[in-house]
């Protein structure tokens, strides 16, 4: 079997074109022989990275990697079926003699040109935040695959690796399947074979019970956090969760955070929230602050545009918190979203007025903060005292 590679390269050997640009190859390796061939697309020689050998623009990086993806495709697809592999197959491929099956194509191209397609109808941003998500997580568990890879045993697979290697709950593994299901519809729809395993694969229920921490736990939690060193990952993601636990900004939006959103003064945050793209102004609770104080380098970043915190993915984030919450003590499963739940209900558990509570998450109407609770008033009543949970008093 004949081995094989492909490169990119910008040939300035060429003439320049009246665009200013020259244009890029790809130069494919066959055994001991070599030749290049056309991509037609160009690049402005000072926007092309000579020790990655490929365009700084991330768009035309991405038009590219879709054209070397074809053609590793219909190479090892050439090679699986014990066809013989040369330039002259390769140099057919290029001049259209050789069409690549829709179904044959990269589902993570088809995927990402997807969700770009949504996004320019005006898609919510945090549901396409969602899809890239799922996007990640296939990746993760598939490093590459076809739209006819898709099969009842491929999303089984897909279903346990999210369960057992991420540790996704159901409620955490149903917008995933419900995200890669849209996309399979939407192959279909356009007249390209693919199978639809959710005709047969059940998606697992999101109808959970939500999970908060109460006092003791958190406390339990700020005091296991103080062991790691400040630099390390496990403090900044524990932190990052206890901020949120005192605040209820969601994951979404805590990234987002900017110092210019904390109004230290009047101990208050103003975020536009992502999700909802309507404001939200939520208490500075003494706790929270004193997290930001630690952040705000000596005071020099607040007021500024840069963001609070760091630049983590959902998924290491919620692994990190799994396993630490475990190892502190926890018997929970505990994503990042549990935070929010956590901050609404240790407040109804000091009896502050629900009302002010779904201020304090941006709810629209305070019928949704209680379908959000799912909470005993009763208990409530039994723990009635000053608001006192994210003062630092009981700590």
């Amino acid at each position: 079997m004949a081995e094989y590679s492909i490169y990119k390269c910008i040939r300035t050997d060429k003439p320049l074109k009246r665009n200013g640009k020259y244009p890029i190859y790809l130069r494919v390796r066959v055994g001991l022989k070599d030749t290049k061939f056309p991509t037609n697309i160009d690049v402005l020689k000072e926007q092309w990275d000579t020790k990655k050998n490929e365009p700084k623009n991330k768009a035309l990086l991405i038009q590219l990697n879709k054209k070397v993806l074809e053609l590793d495709l219909y190479i090892n697809r050439l090679l699986a079926d014990g066809q013989e592999l040369t330039l002259d197959v390769i140099k057919n491929f290029y001049l259209g003699k050789r069409k690549v099956k829709p179904e044959d194509g990269s589902f993570y191209d088809y995927y990402l040109d997807f969700v770009e397609r949504k996004r320019k109808e005006g898609l919510n941003p945090e549901t396409i935040r969602v899809y890239m998500t799922t996007f990640n997580v296939l990746k993760e568990y598939k490093k590459e695959f076809r739209i006819s890879d898709i099969s009842l045993s491929f999303i089984e697979s897909f279903d346990d690796h999210m369960r057992e290697i991420n540790g996704n709950s159901p409620g955490g593994r149903n917008p995933k399947h419900k995200n890669l299901r849209t996309v399979i519809l939407d192959i279909q729809k356009h007249n390209i074979q693919a199978n639809n395993p959710y005709k047969w694969f059940k998606i697992p229920s999101s109808e959970i019970k939500e999970v908060y921490l109460d006092k003791s736990e958190l406390n339990a939690l700020i005091e296991y956090t103080k062991q790691f060193d400040k630099s390390s990952k496990e403090y900044k993601i524990l932190k990052m969760y206890q901020f949120s636990c005192f605040c209820g900004l969601r994951f979404s939006d805590t990234m987002d955070l900017r110092w210019k959103d904390v109004d230290f003064e009047n101990s208050l945050i103003r975020k536009m929230m992502i999700k909802t793209k309507t404001e939200v102004i939520t208490p500075l609770f003494p706790m929270a602050r004193d997290i930001l104080l630690e952040r705000s380098n000596n005071g020099k970043l607040i007021g500024s545009n840069e963001k609070v915190f760091y630049n983590f993915s959902e998924p290491t984030v919620n692994q990190t918190l799994r396993k630490e919450t475990k190892l502190a003590g926890i018997d929970k499963h505990i994503t990042y979203h549990s935070s929010r739940h956590t901050f609404a209900t240790l407040l109804v558990m000091d009896n502050v007025d629900i009302y002010k509570i779904s201020k304090y998450l941006g709810h629209k109407s305070v019928n949704m903060t209680e379908r959000y609770l799912k909470y005993d008033l009763s208990i409530a009543k039994e723990s009635a005292k000053d608001i006192s949970t994210f003062s630092g008093e009981n700590k």
